[in-house]
């Protein structure tokens, strides 16, 4: 696990909120302190699409919705004159980063057995990444979680995001 503070703050905000850099990535949960507190469950209710035409077509869902599902919903909590009080993301990698990761990691896991997470948060106005990385199996192992402590300032650099680790 690291901690990583970005420099720009309104920068990464903008990637964040209007580019497609984390369109991939799955939100498990997002908070956004203004006015209110808006508490969004990225956990998708399959059930929501049994008797539909579109449960053909869903049948491979994943547990959580991707960003680029839930960045337009955000993007309108956020607007405004008014800086939010606090922001917090939860997201998961893709799967496709998932994958590369756990081969050049040689790791000996499947995709369902870790969870790489990144949480993204803003209060006390300083945005900070925090990487993690959950298993479902007991595991000594930990190259895939230092790949994946790797890959997220790696990430971030070539996507014109500067940051310092904490």
């Amino acid at each position: 696990m690291i901690a990583l503070k970005i420099s720009n703050k309104k920068d990464f905000m903008s990637k964040l909120l209007k580019s497609e850099l984390f369109d991939d990535f799955f939100a498990e949960e997002i908070t956004i302190d203004t006015f209110n507190t808006f508490h969004i469950d990225g956990r998708i209710h399959k059930d929501f699409y049994k008797d539909t035409a579109e449960a053909e077509v869903q049948t491979d869902l994943q547990d959580f919705s991707r960003w680029q599902d839930l960045k337009a919903i955000c993007f309108d909590l956020i607007k405004g004159k008014r800086t939010p009080l606090s922001l917090k993301f939860v997201f998961h990698a893709p799967a496709d980063i998932k994958k590369t990761l756990l081969t050049s990691a040689d790791a000996g896991l499947s995709e369902d057995q870790v969870k790489l997470g990144v949480n993204i948060r803003f209060s006390n106005s300083d945005v900070v990444l925090t990487t993690g990385t959950a298993f479902s199996i007991f595991s000594l192992d930990k190259e895939i979680e230092k790949a994946w402590d790797n890959y997220i300032p790696s990430f971030l650099d070539k996507s014109g995001i500067s940051c310092e680790i904490l």
